[in-house]
């Protein structure tokens, strides 16, 4: 999905996902996804007992996947596989809930690009701009009223003055 990446290539976006090569699969991913969301983040995969032992760029960079050790309980006696895409706003898109982990890292790969065959990467892209647009003009109009108040303000008033 070339097209999608090109499309996706723009100053008002995240840049795209870029495999980082010679570092680990942690690192890679701490240093893609940083900013964008605290998924892979030291402190969070150590609460959750979670290990990185994927990471990669999908779709030319418009998505990142991870594969993941999981724990399936508290005492962290039993591990699944899972995979977890990322959009390049960070959401997760697609994430099986513990239930449904895998034995395998392979089995939790296959299982990924069944369900990614199916997946429409310029539907899920309308949907997610589509919002994050509408959010940016609900925050534009906020400020706008708060511009509007600011500007109503006399210069010559003093902090004291308007505290009072």
């Amino acid at each position: 999905m070339k097209l999608l990446s090109q499309l996706l290539t723009s100053e008002a976006l995240p840049v795209l996902y870029k495999n980082i090569h010679g570092l680990s699969p942690t690192t890679n991913a701490q240093g893609n996804l940083d900013g964008r969301t605290h998924y892979v983040d030291t402190p969070t995969l150590r609460f959750f007992n979670s290990r990185i032992l994927s990471a990669l760029p999908v779709s030319n960079g418009a998505f990142y996947k991870i594969i993941e050790s999981a724990s399936l309980d508290y005492s962290n006696t039993k591990r699944g596989f899972r995979a977890v895409l990322f959009d390049i706003f960070g959401t997760v898109v697609y994430r099986p809930d513990l239930e449904e982990c895998f034995t395998s890292t392979e089995k939790a790969n296959k299982g990924f690009f069944r369900w990614f065959e199916t997946f429409n990467e310029f539907e899920h892209y309308q949907n997610a701009i589509t919002w994050k647009l509408q959010k940016v003009e609900k925050e534009q109009m906020q400020l706008a009223e708060i511009l509007q108040t600011l500007n109503q303000i006399p210069y010559t008033l003093t902090e004291k003055e308007l505290t009072a």
